[in-house]
């Protein structure tokens, strides 16, 4: 670029760092993945607070994901 020309805000405000794949308009999750993510989070979330023994992160996610229907109930021990 000549040093007379204006740059276009385009180039003025260009990343300076890669966008994660979430940010960007294409490669990352759908719509409805979005939404799912949103509701196990949500979910994981409430479970957490209203968890009398303070479930871990791990834990209230299990479990909102097995109250989504997204994954079997495990036995206590099962990895």
């Amino acid at each position: 670029m000549k040093p007379t020309e204006d740059p276009t805000l385009e180039d003025r405000w260009k990343a300076t760092r890669p966008i994660p794949a979430h940010r960007r308009e294409t490669g990352g999750l759908t719509p409805a993945q979005l939404a799912l993510a949103d509701d196990l989070h949500t979910r994981a979330l409430a479970l957490r607070a209203a968890s009398e023994e303070g479930l871990s992160i791990r834990e209230a996610v299990t479990l909102a994901a097995v109250q989504l229907g997204l994954e079997p109930p495990r036995a206590d021990g099962d990895a």
